[in-house]
């Protein structure tokens, strides 16, 4: 089936602006109206606008979302909820740096034990990672290049010649060569990261899921859950750092809720309505700060600013996936 063509005019700022008015949005200051439209964009700003829509329900198949606003909807509103979400997300790049921060020198120290150049030793690294039995072997190594580990390798590599931070450029002048695995996990990105810590042998990974009381329900330490954990967060994090709206965003790379039963304190975040959607990932990273820098006052502030903030727009608590009475789960006291 051919796809239709794409046959919306272009659309000056001013026409823009109008162009919300006649399908129903007060705009009490136009000339500010088109400053937002020219600084944010029409496109990123419909996203907030989007839950002000019409919404009707035909006899029979799913709801119809309307061009129409909903009566009252004002432009303001719309800027108010961007505000939200940008708070949001400043407050959620904050967590996540801290348990960033955190991993790279756990999974540096854990690898680094069974060697300095660890993350380059097929033999020390789990075997879905490496995806051969035996690399060294003229018929498997040709297979390993192609595998996963072969090619995040590749992808250090280019970090490592394109890193300007001052402590690789000092090895490299003393020392050449490549750079040791708790200096690696210095310069990767959170995905290289969160791969890594994938690739790890199964007792590194429950070694470091131990160190944050993460365990399953036989006491040892869950490296399932936290490689969940790890990859959802990197999701996170890109939505937050593209400036992408997430405040009540379907959530594409999920928090596994059936790690979650596993935790007393996040088992209230373990059902499907509460998983897809940022809810879940926030209740992740207050457990794991808690574990992390138990003085911080991050639950307490980022609780406020769901409570107060979306109470203020006239917003439920649960377009984000919070469960009811969320605020006295013992993960947020």
């Amino acid at each position: 089936m051919s796809q239709p063509t794409y046959g919306k005019p272009f659309k000056t700022i001013p026409q823009q602006r109008q162009l919300l008015e006649s399908r129903g949005m007060t705009i009490a200051d136009p000339a500010a109206a088109e400053r937002w439209l020219d600084t944010v964009g029409y496109y990123r700003l419909s996203g907030y606008w989007y839950p002000y829509r019409v919404r009707t329900r035909p006899a029979s198949g799913p709801p119809v979302i309307e061009d129409r606003f909903k009566p009252g909807t004002s432009f303001q509103q719309v800027l108010d909820l961007y505000e939200f979400d940008r708070v949001l997300k400043l407050l959620v790049l904050d967590a996540i740096e801290r348990i960033e921060v955190v991993m790279r020198v756990r999974v540096g120290h854990t690898l680094g034990r069974h060697g300095a150049f660890a993350h380059t030793d097929p033999t020390v690294l789990g075997p879905e990672f490496v995806g051969v039995a035996d690399p060294s072997r003229p018929p498997a190594h040709a297979e390993w290049l192609d595998g996963p580990h072969a090619k995040w390798l590749r992808k250090v590599g280019q970090d490592q010649g394109r890193s300007k931070e001052e402590f690789v450029t000092h090895f490299k002048r003393k020392y050449g060569g490549p750079l040791p695995v708790w200096v690696v996990t210095e310069i990767l990105d959170f995905g290289g990261l969160s791969r890594l810590y994938e690739g790890l042998m199964q007792k590194d990974r429950d070694d470091i899921a131990a160190s944050f009381d993460l365990r399953d329900n036989s006491g040892a330490g869950h490296g399932a859950a936290l490689v969940s954990w790890m990859k959802n967060l990197n999701y996170i994090r890109n939505t937050c750092a593209h400036h992408s709206r997430l405040w009540n965003r379907n959530i594409d790379v999920q928090v596994s809720g059936r790690h979650l039963t596993t935790i007393p304190d996040l088992q209230h975040a373990a059902a499907p309505a509460t998983t897809k959607r940022v809810y879940a990932s926030l209740a992740v990273l207050a457990y794991l700060l808690d574990h992390v820098d138990p003085r911080s006052n991050w639950t307490t502030t980022i609780t406020q600013q769901i409570q107060t903030g979306l109470a203020a727009l006239n917003r439920s608590e649960s377009e984000m996936g919070c469960p009811p009475a969320w605020a006295t789960e013992a993960v947020w006291i």
